[in-house]
């Protein structure tokens, strides 16, 4: 993981995959400030090779400059609800924020790193999640 810490800037988010963002919100709220609490419809989505469609319900505040990120799966198949499958909630992902989305995913599968889920929006607006094999997951960001 210390490559990969070299070749990246700081972690700007933390995201948490739950079942119920508004209860998230409710119980984190006074730990973290207020969250802006918005639905995303996301067409087109690569999930593991397949192009998908799905809708998150995501809550996001700031705190001490790092972006918490709360994920509630509402429609379609999203990355996410393997998550919750596997009766999991709570901590998901690190994100960073990158200027070249293609280029740092290229050399985080150099040391072993895999898309599972990503949408480019337009040119210099993009993410994906990768995985490792011991199932830790990033995210990519670049909006520029």
């Amino acid at each position: 993981m210390s490559d990969l810490l070299r070749m990246l800037p700081p972690v700007d988010q933390i995201g948490f995959v739950v079942h119920d963002v508004d209860a998230a919100v409710a119980r984190f709220q006074p730990l973290f400030g207020p969250f802006a609490v918005t639905q995303y419809h996301l067409d087109d989505v690569e999930y593991r090779g397949r192009v998908v469609r799905c809708t998150l319900k995501i809550a996001t505040a700031q705190s001490a400059g790092v972006e918490i990120e709360f994920i509630e799966v509402i429609d379609g198949d999203a990355y996410h609800r393997e998550f919750l499958d596997q009766g999991r909630d709570g901590p998901h992902h690190i994100r960073f924020t990158v200027p070249d989305l293609e280029a740092t995913q290229a050399q985080l599968a150099a040391s072993g790193w895999n898309p599972v889920f990503g949408k480019r929006f337009a040119p210099g607006l993009a993410f994906v999640y990768l995985e490792d094999d011991r199932g830790r997951v990033v995210e990519l960001f670049e909006a520029r």
